[in-house]
């Protein structure tokens, strides 16, 4: 497999001209398009890599599922990219387009559309931009974009974290933990993971809003009156467990 990411030109025409090719990504299966769009090949070789499939479509897996074993699949196969390449929209528009372009636009059904009637041109495009683009916050982006939020989701947790986080509303437990700068420490990060193994191991599934986004909440609290970095992964976990158990789940 060919990985390879944007010229820097080629990214700026694409998102320029979104108004006007937006239903390129809707109808077209192949990406052939985008070298008439460009004016020239846009791509440049990064890092010829072994084949791997993804999860499959269509086999029944809810989207939360698919997210899941992604992220697992994703980290194992591209585990080489630094945080640096990981951050540079080049490289996963290079990817959204490039080897990986028919999938992504499996994942979002647009290989199902028969009919464009009815498309919201302004939300399509916003949606265009988060999946195949960086679109928003610094971290928000990064977890927006259809295949970078794998690599980050492996990168913050490991793949033994990533089993502690489960399938199970996948995406929703991603996006409120790591889009949080305390997921840069790796002391409260770890403590976060053995937080959420304390209940799984135990048969408990933590819901986000009740019982995640709330611990959380409570644990950014308590970095209010003592400093957080001088606990250990133990007494990060306890804080947050205590939360969740007060809350008689």
């Amino acid at each position: 497999m060919e990985l390879c990411y944007l010229k820097g030109d080629a990214l700026a025409t694409l998102k320029k001209d979104l108004s006007t090719t937006y239903e390129k990504y809707l109808t077209e299966r192949d990406n052939s398009w985008i070298v008439d769009v460009c004016g020239e090949n846009p791509f440049v070789k990064f890092r010829e890599i072994p084949d791997f499939e993804l999860a499959p479509l269509d086999t029944g897996f809810d989207v939360s599922e698919v997210d899941f074993r992604n992220s697992n699949i994703f980290y194992r196969n591209l585990h080489f990219l630094t945080p640096r390449q990981a951050a540079d929209e080049r490289f996963w528009a290079g990817f959204c387009h490039g080897a990986f372009y028919d999938y992504v636009r499996r994942r979002w059904d647009y290989d199902k559309l028969d009919d464009l009637r009815g498309i919201d041109k302004d939300k399509t495009i916003e949606r265009i931009k988060n999946r195949f683009f960086f679109n928003g916050g610094s971290r928000e982006r990064l977890l927006t974009n259809t295949l970078s939020k794998y690599w980050w989701a492996g990168h913050a947790f490991g793949l033994d974290g990533l089993d502690a986080l489960g399938s199970k509303d996948f995406y929703s437990k991603l996006f409120s933990i790591a889009s949080r700068t305390f997921m840069g420490n790796e002391t409260l990060r770890g403590g976060f993971i053995k937080f959420l193994r304390h209940f799984k191991e135990r048969g408990t599934e933590l819901d986000t809003d009740k019982h995640i986004r709330p611990a959380i909440i409570e644990l950014n609290k308590v970095g209010g009156t003592i400093v957080l970095d001088c606990l250990t992964e133990d007494d990060i976990a306890a804080i947050m467990i205590e939360h969740v158990q007060g809350r008689k789940i």
